[in-house]
């Protein structure tokens, strides 16, 4: 799970560090993990309602985020920008190519991510029984 909405923030121990870069670096961690390289991954990238009051109150992304460029600051370019970052991130890092990525675009009380959530680890299951039973 990472907050989007935290782009514009820094973490308390070190006030260099911006939080939504902590949490790819987090991620890459993740990813990287040979101990977990056949483990399929579900990432929530929550907050997204928080996300787009501070897009509407005017925080611009591009100021704290520079790589964010001239692109438009509302919600749906910001949440893809993201959404990019991390399945690149899950691309480059991952010791298992074919290991798959599940995201979903939360809010902070969502029930039906819940829904999501668990119909991503019944696919998951799913799809890996039948790669183990060699039927897919």
């Amino acid at each position: 799970m990472a907050p989007i909405s935290a782009f514009d923030q820094v973490l308390v121990e070190d006030r260099k560090v911006n939080r939504i870069e902590d949490s790819l670096l987090l991620f890459r961690n993740i990813c990287a993990n040979k101990l977990l390289g056949k483990v399929n991954i579900v990432l929530f990238l929550n907050k997204v309602d928080i996300l787009e009051k501070k897009l509407k109150a005017g925080v611009k992304v591009n100021r704290y985020v520079r790589s964010y460029g001239d692109r438009p600051n509302e919600l749906q370019p910001v949440a893809s920008y993201f959404l990019t970052k991390f399945v690149a991130v899950h691309k480059e890092s991952s010791p298992n190519p074919v290991r798959e990525l599940y995201t979903h675009l939360t809010k902070v009380t969502d029930t039906e991510a819940t829904a999501a959530l668990i119909a991503d680890v019944r696919e998951m299951i799913l799809r890996k029984h039948l790669q183990d039973s060699s039927l897919m």
